[in-house]
């Protein structure tokens, strides 16, 4: 299977769904800090678009509203970003691994501080990126 940048980025959109919603609720500052960080970091970044014109960074908030919408497990969201990495390391470089990592802190952090489901599941994702 081909992976594509709309695949990676919609499975972006339910890691940083798993994040926000790992305390069992996603917070409107939650939301706002996601919608921000992709029109201010993740669009620039990233030039191509799908088929009907849509910037594919926007697949992040696409499927980090699908999941919210049908009330995905925080856990559920975390395994389909996890597989996904999984199956396509090689796309990953630092870079690209350290910029997710700040966006998933910089959601955990945006409603009241983090609390321990949120840094729990920051730990999660640092072990994935070391495995």
């Amino acid at each position: 299977m081909t992976s594509t940048y709309e695949d990676l980025y919609a499975d972006l959109g339910f890691l940083f769904y798993s994040v926000a919603a790992s305390d069992g609720k996603v917070s409107h500052a939650e939301m706002e800090k996601l919608k921000q960080l992709v029109k201010d970091q993740w669009l620039p970044m990233e030039p191509s678009r799908d088929d009907l014109g849509t910037d594919a960074a926007h697949y992040i908030d696409i499927s980090f509203d699908y999941a919210l919408d049908e009330g995905m497990d925080a856990d559920v969201a975390f395994d389909r970003f996890a597989d996904y990495f999984r199956q396509n390391k090689a796309q990953f470089d630092p870079s690209l691994r350290r910029m997710i990592y700040e966006t998933a802190a910089a959601i955990a952090g945006s409603f009241a501080g983090n609390n321990k489901a949120e840094l729990v599941r920051l730990g999660q994702l640092e072990q994935l990126f070391g495995e």
